[in-house]
């Protein structure tokens, strides 16, 4: 059987992942979430694509 996580699984993992990747306590989302993205590539826990044009990414 599949569980899926709870709303406040999703916040505790984000919360988790701001505070070690961006200790400075921002309110600004899309800084705060840069942080993390950028904190997990130099982690080697995702791969990052980059795009040329937006036709690209997928809607």
């Amino acid at each position: 059987m599949l569980k899926k996580a709870s709303s406040f699984d999703d916040f505790l993992v984000a919360t988790i992942l701001a505070d070690l990747f961006d200790p400075s306590g921002s309110d600004d989302f899309d800084f705060v979430s840069r942080k993390i993205v950028d904190g997990l590539d130099a982690q080697g826990m995702i791969k990052s694509h980059y795009f040329d044009n937006e036709e690209g990414l997928a809607a």
